[in-house]
């Protein structure tokens, strides 16, 4: 067996697994969806496709280092001139570098094709959240079952109108009742959900199903909303959202919600709250803040 052979074919199917984990990672969807949704492909969890493209870049790394140290004579042929002598920069090294800066620069500045690549990447892990949805506010699924409980009561008030109550033992009733193995209070949903090969999101339709909805107060004050002002910030999903879709969800004039925009805004309806976050150098609450403060100084 020669030690070359091995070397340079662990380097190439190392490179194989590399590129098919890096691109199941491109298509994935955002990590609060895919572990919210127990997201697979092909039989793996995006955790996995992390995990092996981790494993697999090391590898690639160490017999990498090996296959130069293997053939470093033929590679230092490759850094001289026509007089044999040794140069860094020759031709062929000055076009491989240009190469990699031209997709670094081109990534970096947002500049075509690449940013069309990214583009639909982040098209695709839309697909994913559109399809199978996602967590009510970004990472529910650490929360604790007791935490979780709580923040699902203020999450139908926000964002449903509902008043309802879920006693934490009335949900620890629920999915034990459902036939699942949970510990305690403060075990935390995903925990729960890969003790028994389900899904924090299952586990939500389940603990709605236990909540007890509250008598209407006519004299009730309306339902809180995040934010100081009447555009509401959602729990989770905001950057994702188009303005056409931010004013459906609130119930709000479209035409009035571009006009609070500043002058230079290239504000449109389909455009995202990140993209325009992007442009008035903040972030997507940040937008829904500029609105705000808008609305008081035009406020008589």
């Amino acid at each position: 067996m020669k030690i070359r052979r091995v070397i340079s074919l662990t380097l190439f199917i190392s490179f194989i697994v590399m590129v098919y984990s890096g691109i199941m990672l491109f298509l994935c969807p955002q990590g609060r969806v895919a572990y919210w949704t127990g997201w697979r492909l092909l039989g793996l969890s995006k955790e996995q496709y992390g995990e092996i493209h981790t494993t697999c870049m090391i590898l690639f790394i160490v017999s990498g280092i090996w296959h130069i140290t293997l053939n470093w004579n033929p590679i230092k042929s490759y850094l001289k001139n026509r007089s044999r002598e040794m140069r860094v920069f020759t031709r062929e090294f000055n076009v491989a570098l240009l190469l990699v800066v031209a997709f670094i620069v081109g990534t970096l500045s947002g500049a075509a094709p690449w940013s069309s690549l990214l583009t639909w990447g982040e098209s695709v892990k839309d697909y994913w959240e559109r399809r199978d949805g996602s967590p009510p506010w970004g990472h529910a699924e650490e929360n604790t079952l007791a935490r979780f409980t709580r923040g699902l009561v203020g999450w139908e008030r926000l964002e449903h109108g509902r008043s309802v109550r879920l006693p934490v033992e009335s949900a620890l009733a629920a999915l034990r009742n459902a036939g699942l193995v949970v510990e305690n209070e403060e075990q935390p949903l995903i925990d729960i959900a890969r003790t028994n090969h389900t899904t924090p999101q299952a586990l939500m339709g389940i603990l709605r199903e236990a909540e007890l909805p509250l008598p209407e107060d006519p004299d009730a004050a309306a339902p809180a909303r995040t934010g100081e002002g009447p555009f509401p910030v959602p729990l989770s999903g905001l950057g994702r959202m188009r303005l056409r879709d931010y004013s459906e969800k609130y119930s709000l004039d479209l035409d009035s919600l571009l006009a609070l925009f500043p002058n230079g805004v290239a504000a449109n309806p389909d455009r995202t709250l990140r993209e325009l976050a992007n442009e008035l150098h903040t972030d997507p609450e940040g937008v829904i803040e500029v609105l705000n403060e808008k609305v008081k100084r035009v406020a008589p």
